[in-house]
């Protein structure tokens, strides 16, 4: 895991899965976390040298629209020498910060397909959020199913 673009403080570390060293212990993430980032990453093809996760203590900005609550994991864009990186944010007051983590991935597979990254926020669209939803409970469970206990 590498620190890339690091503000002053630790909660704020882009980690990146299968390099060394992060500015962010291991022990600071919830368990399991970075290897289920790994296990989606193999699982959808997607390159990990392009998805960056910040594990992040802040509170987490409301949700657009009338409904009451707030977000408990973003997915963020940038285009970097021409290639794509995605910026996945879990915060830490997320319930199941690893199914938030799954969520948001699900999101960068579907825009990946759909061949659209940039997006604003917006309000949820419920429907396409309950997809999200149990698609990462899918994989979360076929995750934990693989992993040694």
């Amino acid at each position: 895991m590498v620190a890339m673009g690091c503000a002053n403080t630790l909660n704020l570390t882009w980690t990146s899965i299968g390099k060394a060293a992060t500015l962010v212990r291991t022990s600071d993430y919830p368990n399991g976390f970075t290897e289920f980032l790994a296990f989606l990453c193999k699982k959808y093809d997607v390159d990990p040298r392009r998805v960056f996760v910040e594990y992040d203590s802040d509170s987490p900005p409301s949700l657009v629209g009338s409904r009451p609550g707030y977000y408990d994991g973003l997915l963020s864009y940038r285009e970097r020498a021409g290639r794509p990186e995605f910026l996945i944010t879990v915060f830490r007051i997320a319930r199941d910060p690893l199914l938030t983590l799954g969520h948001e991935f699900a999101h960068l597979v579907d825009d990946l397909k759909q061949g659209s990254s940039k997006r604003h926020l917006e309000p949820p669209d419920e429907d396409r959020e309950r997809g999200f939803d149990a698609v990462s409970m899918r994989d979360l469970a076929e995750f934990r199913a693989l992993s040694p206990s």
